[in-house]
Protein backbone atom coordinates (compact mmCIF):
# COMPACT_ATOMS: atom_id res chain seq x y z
CA UNK A 1 0.00 0.00 0.00
CA UNK A 2 2.51 2.76 0.70
CA UNK A 3 5.28 2.05 -2.16
CA UNK A 4 2.32 3.27 -4.40
CA UNK A 5 1.13 6.12 -2.40
CA UNK A 6 5.25 7.20 -2.22
CA UNK A 7 5.71 6.37 -5.55
CA UNK A 8 2.87 8.82 -6.87
CA UNK A 9 3.92 11.59 -4.17
CA UNK A 10 7.42 11.28 -5.55
CA UNK A 11 6.36 11.94 -9.07
CA UNK A 12 4.47 14.79 -7.81
CA UNK A 13 7.56 16.22 -5.94
CA UNK A 14 9.99 15.41 -9.13
CA UNK A 15 7.38 18.19 -11.21
CA UNK A 16 7.33 20.69 -8.60
CA UNK A 17 11.23 20.50 -8.57
CA UNK A 18 10.98 19.71 -4.42
CA UNK A 19 13.61 17.63 -2.69
CA UNK A 20 10.79 16.43 0.09
CA UNK A 21 8.16 16.73 2.21
CA UNK A 22 6.79 17.31 5.36
CA UNK A 23 3.76 16.36 6.63
CA UNK A 24 2.11 16.96 10.06
CA UNK A 25 -1.27 16.54 9.96
CA UNK A 26 -2.77 13.42 11.30
CA UNK A 27 -4.49 12.17 8.36
CA UNK A 28 -1.50 12.43 6.19
CA UNK A 29 0.76 11.01 8.83
CA UNK A 30 -1.48 8.27 8.92
CA UNK A 31 -1.44 7.72 4.90
CA UNK A 32 1.46 7.61 4.25
CA UNK A 33 3.18 6.13 7.67
CA UNK A 34 0.13 3.86 9.33
CA UNK A 35 0.76 5.98 12.45
CA UNK A 36 -1.49 6.83 14.76
CA UNK A 37 -1.93 8.83 17.73
CA UNK A 38 -4.12 8.50 20.93
CA UNK A 39 -3.81 12.37 21.44
CA UNK A 40 -5.32 12.67 17.37
CA UNK A 41 -8.61 12.48 19.10
CA UNK A 42 -7.80 15.42 21.42
CA UNK A 43 -8.08 18.09 18.05
CA UNK A 44 -4.95 19.89 19.59
CA UNK A 45 -3.80 22.76 17.33
CA UNK A 46 -0.17 21.54 17.22
CA UNK A 47 0.98 17.93 15.46
CA UNK A 48 1.62 15.38 17.60
CA UNK A 49 3.79 13.72 14.89
CA UNK A 50 4.86 14.07 11.18
CA UNK A 51 6.98 12.51 8.24
CA UNK A 52 9.75 13.65 6.29
CA UNK A 53 9.34 12.30 2.95
CA UNK A 54 12.54 12.68 0.56
CA UNK A 55 11.95 12.62 -3.42
CA UNK A 56 15.22 10.37 -3.60
CA UNK A 57 14.05 6.92 -2.64
CA UNK A 58 17.51 6.31 -1.66
CA UNK A 59 16.84 8.35 1.13
CA UNK A 60 14.86 7.59 4.72
CA UNK A 61 11.84 8.56 5.18
CA UNK A 62 11.62 10.12 8.78
CA UNK A 63 8.91 9.62 11.13
CA UNK A 64 8.34 12.16 13.93
CA UNK A 65 7.29 11.08 17.50
CA UNK A 66 7.04 11.95 20.92
CA UNK A 67 9.92 10.13 22.42
CA UNK A 68 6.96 8.72 25.11
CA UNK A 69 4.80 7.75 22.09
CA UNK A 70 8.28 5.06 20.86
CA UNK A 71 5.55 2.34 22.36
CA UNK A 72 3.26 2.89 20.07
CA UNK A 73 5.19 1.02 17.43
CA UNK A 74 5.45 -2.02 19.59
CA UNK A 75 1.80 -1.63 20.41
CA UNK A 76 1.26 -1.11 16.34
CA UNK A 77 3.23 -4.79 15.47
CA UNK A 78 1.43 -6.25 18.16
CA UNK A 79 -1.77 -5.46 16.82
CA UNK A 80 -0.89 -6.72 12.78
CA UNK A 81 -0.60 -2.84 11.92
CA UNK A 82 3.03 -2.34 11.70
CA UNK A 83 4.41 1.68 11.05
CA UNK A 84 6.11 2.29 8.02
CA UNK A 85 9.36 4.34 8.26
CA UNK A 86 13.01 4.27 8.09
CA UNK A 87 13.91 6.22 10.63
CA UNK A 88 12.73 8.30 13.91
CA UNK A 89 13.18 11.44 15.09
CA UNK A 90 11.66 12.04 18.29
CA UNK A 91 10.97 15.13 20.18
CA UNK A 92 9.46 16.17 23.53
CA UNK A 93 5.85 16.40 24.69
CA UNK A 94 4.34 18.16 27.93
CA UNK A 95 6.23 16.11 30.40
CA UNK A 96 5.24 12.60 29.13
CA UNK A 97 8.66 11.62 28.05
CA UNK A 98 10.53 13.26 31.54
CA UNK A 99 8.27 10.73 33.47
CA UNK A 100 8.53 7.87 30.11
CA UNK A 101 12.88 8.08 31.13
CA UNK A 102 12.20 7.73 34.96
CA UNK A 103 13.89 5.14 36.74
CA UNK A 104 11.17 2.08 37.93
CA UNK A 105 13.04 -0.40 39.07
CA UNK A 106 10.14 -2.59 39.75
CA UNK A 107 9.73 -2.55 36.23
CA UNK A 108 10.06 -6.00 34.19
CA UNK A 109 9.31 -6.41 30.88
CA UNK A 110 9.42 -9.44 28.72
CA UNK A 111 12.71 -10.21 27.08
CA UNK A 112 11.07 -9.28 24.03
CA UNK A 113 9.36 -6.64 24.57
CA UNK A 114 12.74 -5.44 25.65
CA UNK A 115 14.56 -6.38 22.51
CA UNK A 116 11.68 -4.70 20.06
CA UNK A 117 11.49 -1.61 21.99
CA UNK A 118 15.55 -1.49 21.56
CA UNK A 119 15.30 -2.78 17.86
CA UNK A 120 13.05 0.73 17.38
CA UNK A 121 15.37 3.28 19.73
CA UNK A 122 18.19 2.31 17.93
CA UNK A 123 16.55 3.93 14.41
CA UNK A 124 16.02 7.12 16.14
CA UNK A 125 18.18 9.68 14.83
CA UNK A 126 20.88 11.68 17.07
CA UNK A 127 18.76 12.91 20.64
CA UNK A 128 15.54 14.00 21.97
CA UNK A 129 14.55 17.49 20.64
CA UNK A 130 12.01 20.22 22.23
CA UNK A 131 9.45 20.45 20.35
CA UNK A 132 8.96 19.04 16.70
CA UNK A 133 9.36 21.96 15.13
CA UNK A 134 12.93 21.68 16.68
CA UNK A 135 13.21 18.27 15.46
CA UNK A 136 12.21 19.28 11.99
CA UNK A 137 14.81 22.08 11.73
CA UNK A 138 17.52 19.57 13.52
CA UNK A 139 16.54 16.98 10.52
CA UNK A 140 16.71 18.98 7.39
CA UNK A 141 19.74 21.18 8.38
CA UNK A 142 21.89 17.51 8.51
CA UNK A 143 20.33 16.76 5.32
CA UNK A 144 21.65 19.81 3.90
CA UNK A 145 18.02 20.65 2.19
CA UNK A 146 17.68 24.13 3.57
CA UNK A 147 18.00 25.87 -0.09
CA UNK A 148 16.21 23.39 -1.48
CA UNK A 149 12.31 23.47 -1.82
CA UNK A 150 10.38 21.55 0.83
CA UNK A 151 6.55 21.04 0.62
CA UNK A 152 4.46 20.93 3.68
CA UNK A 153 0.85 20.44 4.35
CA UNK A 154 1.11 23.09 7.21
CA UNK A 155 2.43 26.09 6.62
CA UNK A 156 2.56 27.48 9.82
CA UNK A 157 5.43 24.53 10.51
CA UNK A 158 6.70 25.62 7.12
CA UNK A 159 7.04 29.57 8.46
CA UNK A 160 8.34 28.54 12.25
CA UNK A 161 10.96 25.93 10.25
CA UNK A 162 12.14 28.91 7.80
CA UNK A 163 12.83 31.08 10.77
CA UNK A 164 14.44 28.43 12.45
CA UNK A 165 17.01 27.11 9.75
CA UNK A 166 16.03 29.54 6.75
CA UNK A 167 14.44 26.46 5.16
CA UNK A 168 12.68 27.08 1.26
CA UNK A 169 9.41 25.82 1.42
CA UNK A 170 6.20 25.27 -0.40
CA UNK A 171 2.78 24.17 -0.20
CA UNK A 172 1.80 20.44 -0.46
CA UNK A 173 -2.00 20.64 -0.33
CA UNK A 174 -2.67 20.39 -4.00
CA UNK A 175 0.05 17.32 -4.61
CA UNK A 176 -1.36 15.57 -1.71
CA UNK A 177 -4.93 15.65 -2.52
CA UNK A 178 -3.69 14.53 -6.33
CA UNK A 179 -2.01 11.72 -4.88
CA UNK A 180 -4.58 10.51 -2.21
CA UNK A 181 -7.38 11.11 -5.29
CA UNK A 182 -6.32 7.18 -6.36
CA UNK A 183 -7.02 4.94 -4.53
CA UNK A 184 -4.59 1.58 -3.83
CA UNK A 185 -6.13 -1.62 -4.09
CA UNK A 186 -6.41 -2.06 -0.21
CA UNK A 187 -7.89 1.13 0.25
CA UNK A 188 -10.56 -0.21 -2.27
CA UNK A 189 -11.28 -3.29 0.03
CA UNK A 190 -12.37 -1.35 2.96
CA UNK A 191 -14.25 0.64 1.02
CA UNK A 192 -15.78 -2.24 -0.29
CA UNK A 193 -16.69 -3.39 3.28
CA UNK A 194 -17.72 0.02 4.52
CA UNK A 195 -20.28 -0.03 1.77
CA UNK A 196 -21.91 -3.23 3.27
CA UNK A 197 -21.62 -1.35 6.68
CA UNK A 198 -23.30 1.48 5.24
CA UNK A 199 -26.10 -1.00 4.15
CA UNK A 200 -26.55 -2.33 7.64
CA UNK A 201 -26.86 1.16 9.06
CA UNK A 202 -29.34 2.53 6.82
CA UNK A 203 -31.25 -0.73 7.60
CA UNK A 204 -31.17 -0.34 11.14
CA UNK A 205 -31.77 3.35 10.74
CA UNK A 206 -35.38 2.77 8.67
CA UNK A 207 -36.27 0.48 11.33
CA UNK A 208 -36.00 3.34 13.96
CA UNK A 209 -38.15 5.05 11.70
CA UNK A 210 -42.03 5.90 12.49
CA UNK A 211 -45.21 7.95 13.78
CA UNK A 212 -44.43 9.15 17.55
CA UNK A 213 -41.11 8.39 17.15
CA UNK A 214 -38.09 11.61 18.90
CA UNK A 215 -35.33 12.08 16.53
CA UNK A 216 -33.20 12.14 19.09
CA UNK A 217 -33.85 8.57 20.38
CA UNK A 218 -33.33 7.91 16.53
CA UNK A 219 -29.79 9.45 16.94
CA UNK A 220 -28.78 7.48 19.85
CA UNK A 221 -29.64 4.17 18.17
CA UNK A 222 -28.02 4.90 15.68
CA UNK A 223 -24.58 5.87 17.20
CA UNK A 224 -24.91 2.62 19.10
CA UNK A 225 -25.51 0.72 16.02
CA UNK A 226 -22.61 2.43 14.20
CA UNK A 227 -19.88 1.73 17.53
CA UNK A 228 -20.84 -1.85 17.45
CA UNK A 229 -19.92 -2.40 13.96
CA UNK A 230 -16.99 -0.59 14.47
CA UNK A 231 -17.83 2.59 12.66
CA UNK A 232 -16.97 5.89 14.55
CA UNK A 233 -20.11 8.62 14.23
CA UNK A 234 -19.87 11.43 12.94
CA UNK A 235 -18.92 13.90 16.15
CA UNK A 236 -22.09 15.67 16.96
CA UNK A 237 -24.79 13.51 14.99
CA UNK A 238 -24.37 10.33 13.15
CA UNK A 239 -26.75 11.43 11.23
CA UNK A 240 -25.79 14.76 9.15
CA UNK A 241 -29.14 15.36 7.47
CA UNK A 242 -31.07 14.97 10.60
CA UNK A 243 -34.48 15.19 11.66
CA UNK A 244 -37.30 16.60 9.19
CA UNK A 245 -38.14 19.34 6.82
CA UNK A 246 -40.56 22.28 7.76
CA UNK A 247 -39.92 24.76 4.95
CA UNK A 248 -36.23 25.16 5.83
CA UNK A 249 -33.68 23.47 6.95
CA UNK A 250 -32.61 24.32 10.92
CA UNK A 251 -30.95 25.40 12.98
CA UNK A 252 -28.46 24.82 10.54
CA UNK A 253 -28.53 24.53 6.57
CA UNK A 254 -27.93 20.90 6.98
CA UNK A 255 -29.19 19.56 10.64
CA UNK A 256 -32.75 19.83 12.48
CA UNK A 257 -32.67 18.72 16.30
CA UNK A 258 -36.59 18.49 16.29
CA UNK A 259 -37.28 17.02 19.80
CA UNK A 260 -41.19 16.61 18.87
CA UNK A 261 -42.60 13.00 17.76
CA UNK A 262 -42.68 12.38 13.86
CA UNK A 263 -46.10 12.74 12.43
CA UNK A 264 -47.81 11.76 9.22
CA UNK A 265 -46.51 13.32 5.99
CA UNK A 266 -43.35 14.57 7.01
CA UNK A 267 -40.30 14.22 4.83
CA UNK A 268 -36.87 12.81 7.11
CA UNK A 269 -33.36 13.18 5.38
CA UNK A 270 -31.48 9.93 6.49
CA UNK A 271 -27.79 11.08 5.89
CA UNK A 272 -25.54 8.81 8.05
CA UNK A 273 -22.06 9.08 8.12
CA UNK A 274 -19.00 7.65 9.80
CA UNK A 275 -15.30 6.11 10.26
CA UNK A 276 -14.90 2.70 9.17
CA UNK A 277 -11.24 1.05 9.71
CA UNK A 278 -10.17 5.32 8.53
CA UNK A 279 -12.34 5.61 5.55
CA UNK A 280 -15.49 7.69 4.94
CA UNK A 281 -19.05 6.49 4.95
CA UNK A 282 -21.77 8.85 3.43
CA UNK A 283 -24.83 7.05 2.22
CA UNK A 284 -28.06 9.06 2.08
CA UNK A 285 -32.04 8.15 1.34
CA UNK A 286 -35.32 9.86 2.00
CA UNK A 287 -37.82 8.63 3.91
CA UNK A 288 -41.43 9.77 4.57
CA UNK A 289 -43.87 9.41 7.30
CA UNK A 290 -47.28 7.30 6.35
CA UNK A 291 -48.09 7.08 2.66
CA UNK A 292 -46.43 9.53 0.29
CA UNK A 293 -48.54 11.27 -2.24
CA UNK A 294 -48.45 10.58 -6.02
CA UNK A 295 -46.95 13.94 -6.75
CA UNK A 296 -44.54 13.61 -4.24
CA UNK A 297 -43.74 9.80 -5.44
CA UNK A 298 -43.42 11.65 -8.66
CA UNK A 299 -40.52 14.24 -7.24
CA UNK A 300 -38.54 11.16 -6.29
CA UNK A 301 -38.92 9.19 -9.47
CA UNK A 302 -37.67 12.69 -10.96
CA UNK A 303 -34.91 13.10 -9.14
CA UNK A 304 -33.65 9.53 -8.81
CA UNK A 305 -33.39 9.91 -12.83
CA UNK A 306 -31.06 12.78 -12.73
CA UNK A 307 -29.09 10.71 -10.32
CA UNK A 308 -29.28 8.33 -12.96
CA UNK A 309 -28.21 10.12 -15.41
CA UNK A 310 -24.97 11.28 -14.01
CA UNK A 311 -23.82 7.78 -13.00
CA UNK A 312 -24.20 6.99 -16.09
CA UNK A 313 -21.89 9.33 -16.87
CA UNK A 314 -19.14 7.97 -14.44
CA UNK A 315 -16.79 7.44 -16.57
CA UNK A 316 -12.58 7.85 -16.87
CA UNK A 317 -12.22 10.68 -18.71
CA UNK A 318 -15.52 12.98 -17.90
CA UNK A 319 -15.29 15.99 -15.81
CA UNK A 320 -17.49 15.99 -13.00
CA UNK A 321 -18.67 18.92 -13.28
CA UNK A 322 -19.37 19.16 -16.29
CA UNK A 323 -21.62 15.82 -16.11
CA UNK A 324 -23.72 17.50 -13.43
CA UNK A 325 -24.32 20.81 -15.63
CA UNK A 326 -25.49 18.40 -18.62
CA UNK A 327 -28.46 17.00 -16.39
CA UNK A 328 -28.76 20.04 -14.38
CA UNK A 329 -29.95 21.34 -18.01
CA UNK A 330 -31.78 18.55 -19.47
CA UNK A 331 -33.74 15.98 -16.85
CA UNK A 332 -33.81 18.69 -14.11
CA UNK A 333 -35.77 20.85 -15.87
CA UNK A 334 -38.73 18.93 -15.47
CA UNK A 335 -38.39 19.56 -11.42
CA UNK A 336 -40.68 22.33 -9.79
CA UNK A 337 -37.71 24.29 -8.72
CA UNK A 338 -34.65 23.34 -11.46
CA UNK A 339 -32.27 25.13 -9.72
CA UNK A 340 -32.81 23.98 -6.01
CA UNK A 341 -31.25 20.74 -7.21
CA UNK A 342 -27.72 20.40 -5.69
CA UNK A 343 -25.51 18.00 -7.86
CA UNK A 344 -21.74 17.68 -7.04
CA UNK A 345 -19.36 14.74 -7.41
CA UNK A 346 -16.31 14.77 -4.72
CA UNK A 347 -13.56 12.68 -4.00
CA UNK A 348 -14.34 10.74 -0.64
CA UNK A 349 -11.58 8.89 1.53
CA UNK A 350 -10.02 9.37 5.31
CA UNK A 351 -11.57 12.63 5.10
CA UNK A 352 -15.02 13.56 3.28
CA UNK A 353 -13.60 15.49 0.34
CA UNK A 354 -10.17 14.81 -1.17
CA UNK A 355 -10.99 16.32 -4.58
CA UNK A 356 -7.91 16.31 -7.16
CA UNK A 357 -8.04 20.80 -7.57
CA UNK A 358 -6.32 23.06 -6.71
CA UNK A 359 -6.95 24.69 -3.17
CA UNK A 360 -9.65 25.66 -1.56
CA UNK A 361 -10.72 22.67 -3.72
CA UNK A 362 -14.55 22.85 -1.58
CA UNK A 363 -15.58 25.33 -3.92
CA UNK A 364 -14.08 24.60 -7.07
CA UNK A 365 -14.49 20.71 -7.21
CA UNK A 366 -18.07 21.55 -7.63
CA UNK A 367 -17.63 24.08 -9.90
CA UNK A 368 -14.72 23.55 -12.05
CA UNK A 369 -14.57 19.69 -11.48
CA UNK A 370 -11.90 17.12 -12.17
CA UNK A 371 -10.90 14.71 -14.28
CA UNK A 372 -12.06 11.23 -13.21
CA UNK A 373 -9.74 8.85 -13.11
CA UNK A 374 -9.94 4.43 -12.30
CA UNK A 375 -9.51 3.71 -8.89
CA UNK A 376 -10.87 6.87 -7.40
CA UNK A 377 -13.60 6.57 -5.21
CA UNK A 378 -16.37 9.05 -5.45
CA UNK A 379 -19.41 10.27 -3.45
CA UNK A 380 -22.15 11.84 -5.62
CA UNK A 381 -24.76 13.67 -4.26
CA UNK A 382 -27.95 14.27 -5.35
CA UNK A 383 -29.92 16.90 -3.34
CA UNK A 384 -33.37 18.80 -4.23
CA UNK A 385 -34.34 21.54 -1.70
CA UNK A 386 -37.74 22.88 -3.66
CA UNK A 387 -40.18 23.69 -1.28
CA UNK A 388 -43.51 22.96 -3.01
CA UNK A 389 -43.66 19.52 -1.76
CA UNK A 390 -40.27 19.17 0.07
CA UNK A 391 -37.03 17.66 -0.32
CA UNK A 392 -35.42 14.16 -1.87
CA UNK A 393 -32.32 13.43 -1.28
CA UNK A 394 -30.43 10.62 -2.16
CA UNK A 395 -26.16 9.85 -2.38
CA UNK A 396 -24.14 6.52 -2.94
CA UNK A 397 -20.41 6.06 -2.98
CA UNK A 398 -19.06 4.73 -6.01
CA UNK A 399 -15.75 2.78 -6.91
CA UNK A 400 -14.28 3.91 -10.50
CA UNK A 401 -13.12 1.30 -12.83
CA UNK A 402 -12.38 1.25 -16.77
CA UNK A 403 -15.51 1.35 -17.89
CA UNK A 404 -17.51 3.10 -15.39
CA UNK A 405 -19.16 2.98 -11.62
CA UNK A 406 -19.78 0.50 -9.48
CA UNK A 407 -21.68 1.65 -6.45
CA UNK A 408 -20.70 0.33 -2.82
CA UNK A 409 -23.94 0.73 -1.51
CA UNK A 410 -26.49 -1.93 -2.43
CA UNK A 411 -29.68 -0.08 0.18
CA UNK A 412 -32.56 0.55 -2.35
CA UNK A 413 -32.65 4.52 -3.38
CA UNK A 414 -36.22 4.17 -3.65
CA UNK A 415 -38.36 6.15 -1.23
CA UNK A 416 -38.99 4.95 1.99
CA UNK A 417 -42.70 4.51 3.20
CA UNK A 418 -42.59 3.91 7.52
Amino acid sequence: MYSEKLARLRRELTLMDATGAVFTHSDAVRYFTGFESAMDGWRLPEPMSGVYIPTDSQKPIVLLIPEASLISLLVAERESQPIFYQSIATFDLLNFCVTARAEDVYLKLEQAVGERLGHFAAQIEGDCQPDIIAALSKLLSARGTTQKLIIYDDMRVALRVHESVGQHFGDAFDALFRVRAIKTADEIEIFRQSGRKADRVMAHTVKQLAKGKVWAQIEKSVAHFMIDEDITPLPISPLLFGGTYDLAFKPELFRTLFETPFEDRQIVILETQGEYKNVWIDINRTAHIGDASAEYKEQHALVKHCFDQVIAALKPGNNSAEICRRVAATAAQNLDAPGKLLLIVHSIGAVPLESPVAFPSTGLAATEGFTIQPSMILSFDCLYFGSKLGPTHMENVFEITTNGAQSLYQYPLDLIEV
